[in-house]
């Protein structure tokens, strides 16, 4: 796995990812920026007090609060951009390392949307229902650690590999693969869990994820 990953990080100068990453983090901008707009538009048109300072101050409170919710969401937000172009960076991979395989079955673009969304729904909405859990534990690192990689590492895992897979197989042969090989994949989105937790390296992520993902996939299909 771990040499999964380093070729991973090495073809992050790719002219494809590149572009991809590029892309992502324009339309992510885009995004972050109407949203705080958006905040500040809204609460500039709330009324809050009959004196004008209290207004002033809940304008820019709001504002503040907006900014910072919207910097929190801003990596699930990239993650989920950068969904809808994972294609590419499996083509990419399979294009410089795996030269060899053959045309791989094509994915309609509202597939590859639909499962970019499921992906970010999954992990806000599972983590945001953890918290509790995590705060009760967050005082026990490991035990906070274990249960952040076990949970996020299992959603990443699946995700990947079946973009990663079902370009080159059917349900049921992925199905299999993964059911066989359950721990070497659930390393690999545990591993890219663990990469979104780092700043800056956590836009970088999913790529470098789903790409080690299709080396991990590609040395457990031709070893089996």
């Amino acid at each position: 796995m771990i040499g999964a990953f380093i070729k991973a990080f090495a073809q992050l100068s790719d002219g494809p990812i590149v572009r991809v990453i590029g892309l992502s983090i324009i339309i992510a901008l885009a995004v972050y920026a109407a949203v705080i707009a958006g905040a500040v538009w809204v609460l500039a048109r709330v009324d809050i007090g009959t004196l004008p300072w209290m207004d002033t101050a809940a304008d820019w409170g709001g504002s503040l609060l907006a900014i910072i919710i919207a910097t929190l969401l801003f990596p699930g937000l990239f993650s989920a951009i950068v969904g809808l172009f994972l294609e590419t960076v499996v083509a990419a991979v399979e294009r410089r390392h795996y030269p060899d395989l053959p045309p791989a079955n094509p994915v309609a673009w509202h597939e590859a949307a639909l499962a970019a969304l499921r992906l970010a729904a999954l992990t806000i909405g599972l983590n945001l229902l953890l918290l509790p859990v995590y705060l009760l534990v967050m005082f026990i690192p490991p035990l906070s650690f274990a249960l952040y990689y076990a949970v996020n590492g299992r959603l990443l895992s699946r995700e990947y590999f079946e973009v990663v897979a079902l370009r080159r197989m059917d349900v049921a042969s992925a199905t299999a693969l993964r059911q066989r090989s359950s721990g070497a994949i659930w390393r690999t989105g545990a591993a890219t869990a663990g990469l979104l937790t780092v700043p800056i390296l956590n836009l970088f992520a999913p790529v470098i994820g789903t790409a080690a993902m299709v080396h991990v996939i590609q040395k457990l299909t031709r070893v089996s």
